[in-house]
């Protein structure tokens, strides 16, 4: 078992980036070993992991300037024990440089690098004598953005070409800051103010949102299913985004909900809350792991749901024609996510979008017919790319009997949420056409 903070984020560090193991999963089961550390240490774990993450371009920028060996011939343990250095150094003042480089030292040697402490100890100490590193030249638009924000430079340009450089710079800016905890009120068993006060009495920080009336902001908490609140299923873990998505589909009671690429199930749930519990709810998911945690979640929440395995780019006639409102969270880019992953940042590929652009197509050609004539679609994805956003929705509308009734697209400057596309479409009943 590793007891030390920098440790244990080293090594988790070094699955997540060394091996592409999923950032939070992997956080979270470093975690869930490590159950005996303090509320404090667990949360400056996270702090040191998802900070390097965060800006792990620049990190590596700082070190290639004052290493003479090339950073990919560097053992994996040492480089990042420097990467965690430079991260405390550059970006968190509890701990002073010197305590930071002698750490750093003493972890080289407890891990047999001996004779590469010299070399840790002289790449930090340099570190901590240099003001102000030099960057690559400002002219370079897109060079200079992705290594000040830690970007791959195709996403720089990405989003350079979608939204110009205001914007862009702005976005990086948003994404920068650490995201908040949002929390859906579960209306069908307690008003928001109430479970502000429940909280509040379990020791957690709460404030309101200006942006959903039944969301909370929470802070202060270190593991919500520790709580009783979260036990008796008051509410779930919900970006405002993924919020605002649900409330722009307006369900309402007494309608059926076929919600596809269900898992974890928060809309599902949100949209239930909405309908005071007066919906039939339809789940789907092509993953057989996340049935069960679909399952506990709308049994804790005490929503009834029919829940089931199917593949939501193979059409089911069953359900043709079925649903008054028809749920296509898809699967995405996530370039809107940035903020809760950073991972995505180094792992995801520019070839990506078009893959999955393509298979947001398959799944809406299998299922835009299970909503009824007149019934709508919610078309939602959590990432910030046209091809799978607008010209997804404009194909949508060209192909088949769907009419566009309002479309939104989310920055995470704009309310410091997840970036978000949302589209709500009607399908035209035959007897329009005739």
């Amino acid at each position: 078992m590793r007891n030390n903070e920098r440790e244990i984020a080293i090594y988790t560090l070094m699955d997540i980036i060394g091996e592409k193991a999923f950032g939070s999963v992997a956080l979270r089961k470093e975690l869930v070993r490590h159950g005996d550390l303090a509320r404090v240490q667990k949360a400056f774990v996270t702090e040191l992991v998802n900070g390097v993450l965060r800006n792990l371009i620049y990190i590596d920028y700082v070190i290639a300037y004052f290493s003479k060996t090339p950073i990919h011939k560097l053992r994996p343990f040492i480089l990042n024990n420097l990467r965690v250095g430079i991260y405390q150094m550059k970006y968190l003042d509890k701990v002073p440089d010197y305590a930071v480089c002698s750490d750093a030292v003493k972890l080289a040697k407890a891990h047999g690098f001996g004779s590469l402490a010299g070399f840790v100890n002289g790449v930090l100490r340099a570190v901590a004598r240099c003001d102000e590193l030099p960057m690559p030249d400002g002219a370079d638009l897109a060079r200079f953005l992705s290594v000040k924000y830690s970007y791959q430079l195709w996403m720089i340009e990405h989003f350079l070409q979608e939204f110009g450089e205001d914007a862009t710079r702005a976005m990086l800016e948003a994404n920068a800051v650490p995201p908040e905890i949002t929390i859906a009120v579960n209306t069908v068993k307690i008003s928001a103010n109430e479970l502000a006060q429940v909280l509040t009495s379990e020791g957690v920080d709460v404030k309101r949102t200006p942006f959903v009336e039944n969301a909370l902001i929470i802070s202060k908490t270190d593991n919500l299913r520790d709580l009783d609140s979260f036990k008796r299923g008051l509410y779930h873990v919900m970006d405002i985004s993924s919020m605002l998505a649900v409330l722009a589909a307006n369900p309402v009671p007494g309608e059926a909900i076929l919600d596809l690429c269900a898992a974890p199930g928060g809309k599902s749930m949100f949209a239930a809350y909405l309908t005071g519990g007066e919906a039939k709810i339809i789940m789907r998911d092509i993953h057989e792991h996340k049935i069960g945690q679909m399952r506990e979640n709308m049994e804790r929440t005490g929503i009834s749901s029919t829940i089931g395995l199917g593949d939501a780019a193979q059409y089911c006639f069953e359900l043709d024609s079925s649903a008054d409102l028809v749920i296509i969270d898809a699967p995405c880019s996530a370039l809107g996510n940035i903020r809760k992953q950073p991972d995505i940042k180094l792992n995801r590929q520019e070839q990506d979008i078009n893959d999955l652009a393509a298979l947001q197509r398959n799944i809406v050609a299998a299922s835009w017919a299970y909503a009824k004539p007149g019934g709508r679609i919610l078309y939602s994805t959590c990432t910030l790319s046209r091809k799978e956003n607008e010209d997804n929705v404009r194909w949508m509308t060209e192909n088949f009997a769907l009419e566009l009734l309002s479309e939104r697209t989310i920055k995470p400057q704009d309310m410091g949420t997840d970036g978000f596309y949302i589209a709500v479409l009607r399908r035209i009943d035959n007897r329009e056409e005739s």
